[in-house]
């Protein structure tokens, strides 16, 4: 890969209702369950699985498939909570690939927020 340049650029905002935002791909959403407080844990991908890691310590965790394996997505809490945010992607340009995503960005707390 021979990286040519890079660039940084806002792409978008994700609306935050519940105080956290997950990170998946759409083609695993089927295996959501959409359930309320229940018997699921820590780590379920599910509402109640994230609601739990979100409220953990690190406010943040893995979402594990409905098999327990990892990768099913990604869940924080969002810096304060709901809101609107901005989101980032910086892009690198690659002689081969052209134009590509290398990173994303989800800003939760900006300079001057919490004073």
């Amino acid at each position: 890969m021979a990286i040519t340049k890079t660039e940084t650029k806002m792409i978008g905002y994700c609306a935050v209702d519940s105080g956290q935002i997950l990170i998946t791909d759409p083609g695993y959403l089927n295996d959501w369950q959409n359930n309320e407080m229940g018997d699921t844990g820590i780590g379920d991908y599910s509402w109640a699985g994230a609601c739990a890691t979100t409220l953990d310590v690190e406010g943040a965790g893995q979402l594990n498939f409905p098999m327990g394996h990892a990768g099913a997505g990604v869940v924080v809490r969002s810096g304060l909570g709901d809101g609107y945010y901005p989101v980032m992607a910086t892009y690198v340009y690659d002689t081969n690939w052209g134009k590509r995503i290398s990173k994303l960005e989800i800003i939760f707390i900006q300079d001057g927020d919490l004073d």
